[in-house]
């Protein structure tokens, strides 16, 4: 990723959040610590963030409550093909008439366009994919209850006595922050829960990964190994990757994306 790309991404997420962390921005950028505090202080001297200890800050800072991770508007740019190949993968595992949950997230939003002709009962925790699906098709949503976090368009509660409960379903489709061979793992509490809530809610799990998850790590664990059904990733993973989960009982598809759609994103395609 280029510096001005780093920069736009990071005023983005301190316009978004008041305050992040260098270790975050690490994170979320695949860059070291060293690059991300140099970042921090050209933009600093630039005079359009604050330096603080571990992190910045933003200038005018304003204080809502947000999550760890990425963006939902920032990480549906990223790897369009990718997530596109996967979600037609994830279709095909969809009978006409069933009963399916749709775990909030930018892959599992691909999915959206491959039900339009369904006759499915979804629950959703994802504002964006209830969205769509009511433009789209003809699909009966079901939202659970709860405060609607901006960033990633994803309805949370903590509460147990919301639409979760009383739902059930064959299959969940999620994806995730990374997956390992210690299973699931997402950056932030809240969704740990939320997912955690709704697994109890389904018959099986289909994990929707791009091959760049699978070497996310991070050290909250959603669920483990044993939980999954399904593991639909791109053809950029690499055998040794896709031994761990094969060896756990996991069936493994490997989505084809055309080679010249490969890790393209929005900004790529709009410059081309």
């Amino acid at each position: 990723m280029l510096e001005r790309e780093r920069h736009t991404i990071i005023l983005k997420l301190i316009k978004d959040r008041s305050i992040v962390s260098v270790v975050e921005l690490a994170g979320l950028l695949n860059a070291s610590e060293a690059t991300i505090r140099r970042d921090i202080n050209a933009l600093a001297e630039q005079g359009v963030v604050r330096r603080i200890r571990g992190g910045a800050e933003s200038v005018r800072p304003r204080h809502e409550a947000h999550l760890v991770g990425m963006p939902f508007n920032m990480s549906q740019q990223l790897c369009i093909a990718e997530k596109q190949a996967i979600a037609r993968a994830a279709a095909s595992l969809i009978a006409g008439d069933e009963s399916i949950i749709i775990q909030g997230g930018t892959t599992t939003f691909a999915l959206v366009e491959f039900l339009v002709d369904k006759d499915l009962d979804i629950l959703t925790n994802s504002f964006p994919i209830a969205s769509k699906l009511l433009e789209t098709s003809r699909n009966r949503i079901t939202l659970p209850g709860g405060t609607l976090f901006r960033e990633q368009n994803i309805i949370l509660s903590p509460f147990e006595n919301d639409a979760i409960g009383n739902f059930h379903a064959g299959t969940m489709f999620a994806g995730c922050y990374g997956i390992g061979r210690f299973g699931i793992m997402e950056t932030d509490p809240l969704i740990v829960q939320a997912e955690s809530r709704l697994l109890q809610r389904a018959e099986r799990l289909v994990v929707m990964a791009d091959s760049r998850k699978l070497r996310n790590r991070s050290s909250m664990i959603v669920a483990g190994l044993e939980r999954i059904s399904v593991l639909i990733t791109d053809d950029g993973a690499k055998p040794e990757e896709l031994e761990i989960f094969r060896n756990a009982n996991i069936e493994v598809i490997v989505a084809q994306v055309p080679a010249r759609e490969k890790g393209r994103d929005v900004a790529e395609s709009d410059s081309s």
